[in-house]
C-alpha cells in the first residue's frame, strides 16, 4: 500500500489500552499528510493477523511461547496457559480472561525492491484503480481524479509532439529547397 508518510512510525506496547469494539488494533502506525512538506508518498507492506489480548483489561498480551515446561504454546499448544505463563513472567496485570483481535501492522519498505525485469509498469500507479489511486492532496496522472486536468495534460503532450514533428518537417522541406 501507499501512503504519506513522514518518517515517524507510533508503536503499541504492551500497556497501550485499546477499544476492542472498534474492530482491530495497529500494532505500529505511521504519521504523515499532503500538507506535510516533509512527508512523502511512500510504500508500505500492511500485515494483517490476529492476536490474542487480555479481554479485561484490553491490552495486548505477552505469552510464555517455548521452553522445556508445560506453558510453553509451542509444546502444549494451551494459550490459556502461554498467556498466563508470559503475562507472570513480565509483572503485568492479566485478567485471566482472552481472546483474539484483528492487529494491523505496517512495515516501510526500504528493502525487496523488484529487479527491473519486474519492476511496475506506469498504469499501475498512473489508473483509476492504480496503487496511488487513493492518495489525496496531490494530482497524480490519469488515475481519473481531474478529468479536465488529465485532459488539458494530454492535449498539452499531444501539441508538444505536433509542434516538434511540424518544425522537424519544415526543417526537412527548406532543406531539400536549398539542395535543388
Amino acid at each position: 500500500m501507499y501512503a504519506w508518510f513522514d518518517g515517524v512510525m507510533n508503536y503499541t506496547t504492551i500497556d497501550t489500552i485499546f477499544d476492542p469494539a472498534k474492530g482491530s488494533v495497529d500494532i505500529n502506525s505511521f504519521s504523515g499528510s499532503a500538507d506535510d512538506s516533509g512527508s512523502r508518498i511512500y510504500p508500505f507492506k500492511l500485515m494483517k493477523t490476529y492476536q490474542p489480548y487480555d479481554k479485561g483489561n484490553n491490552t495486548l498480551v505477552y505469552m510464555e511461547l517455548w521452553g522445556d515446561n508445560d506453558t510453553a504454546l509451542w509444546g502444549n499448544y494451551d494459550f490459556a496457559k502461554s498467556i498466563k505463563a508470559g503475562m507472570e513472567k513480565f509483572n503485568i496485570p492479566y485478567s485471566g480472561e482472552w481472546g483474539f483481535i484483528e492487529t494491523h501492522s505496517y512495515w516501510p519498505i526500504n528493502h525487496m525492491v523488484a529487479p527491473e525485469e519486474n519492476a511496475l509498469a506506469c498504469n499501475e500507479c498512473h489508473s483509476n484503480e492504480g496503487r496511488l489511486s487513493h492518495i489525496d492532496g496531490v494530482y497524480i496522472p490519469a488515475t481519473g481524479k481531474n478529468r479536465w486536468l488529465d485532459m488539458i495534460g494530454l492535449l498539452v503532450i499531444l501539441g508538444t509532439l505536433a509542434g516538434v514533428l511540424g518544425h522537424a518537417a519544415i526543417r526537412g522541406i527548406a532543406a531539400k529547397r536549398r539542395r535543388s
